[in-house]
């Protein structure tokens, strides 16, 4: 699999900064993206079987991947990532780890009944392909479970929203994980992502529907949940 140069730097800051992610998430975040990961958790419930496969992609350090594990119905539950040192913690809590790209998922066609990306959609160098990939992988009737960071619509919402992004987040990378420039890409990387009626377009686009959407933290994190039906 050959990387360009952009998503080769983007896997090397993510190495750099692994010892050090799950805390940044919480100081940024005060604490909230755990509540955020449980609302993604339920979301699963009410769409499971007896038994599911999920891939969680762009798992990180598996926060969010050992939290699934926790429900005995899922009994088959992947964290795919393409940082190795993300998935040198995630092991300690997460058997089943593969070191992969969300662009050319090593999957048989319709294996996993759910599928999650937490914050990390927007690291993605084609988010068409990797939706297209999803699509391939993902049972009929299976879902998509997206958290993500994105820009707010109102001028007072994204005010907010600059000031803890390119002020704070930047001055709590340097302060806590010695890692200034990393914590410049994070407010950078998601002023410049798409917009929630964009993503909604995309996903559309590429099989999925019943999109429902949730915002928290001033309208800066969105919450989505799409329906495969094809």
């Amino acid at each position: 699999m050959k990387k360009n140069i952009k998503s080769q730097n983007i896997q090397l800051m993510f190495n750099k900064i692994a010892k050090k992610y799950d805390l940044m998430n919480y100081i940024m975040s005060l604490g909230n993206h755990k509540k955020w990961e449980q609302e993604i958790i339920e979301s699963i419930k009410i769409n499971s079987k007896k038994t599911n496969k999920i891939l969680d992609i762009a798992c990180g350090t598996g926060s969010l991947t050992k939290e699934i594990m926790k429900n005995p119905s899922n009994n088959q539950v992947v964290g795919l990532d393409f940082s190795y040192g993300m998935l040198k913690i995630a092991k300690n809590t997460v058997p089943n780890l593969i070191l992969g790209d969300s662009h050319y998922l090593p999957f048989k066609k319709k294996y996993f009944d759910h599928i999650t990306i937490a914050y990390g959609i927007r690291n993605f160098e084609n988010i068409a392909q990797s939706l297209q990939e999803i699509n391939y992988v993902l049972n009929n009737k299976g879902t998509l479970n997206i958290i993500e960071i994105i820009k707010p619509y109102s001028n007072f919402k994204s005010f907010i929203f600059k000031l803890g992004f390119f002020i704070f987040a930047p001055l709590f990378g340097l302060m806590f994980s010695n890692n200034f420039s990393a914590y410049l890409y994070l407010p950078k990387s998601s002023n410049s992502f798409l917009t929630e009626n964009e993503i909604n377009s995309l996903l559309q686009k590429n099989g999925f529907k019943k999109i429902t959407t949730k915002k928290k933290a001033f309208g800066s994190v969105i919450l989505l949940n799409a329906l495969k039906l094809n």
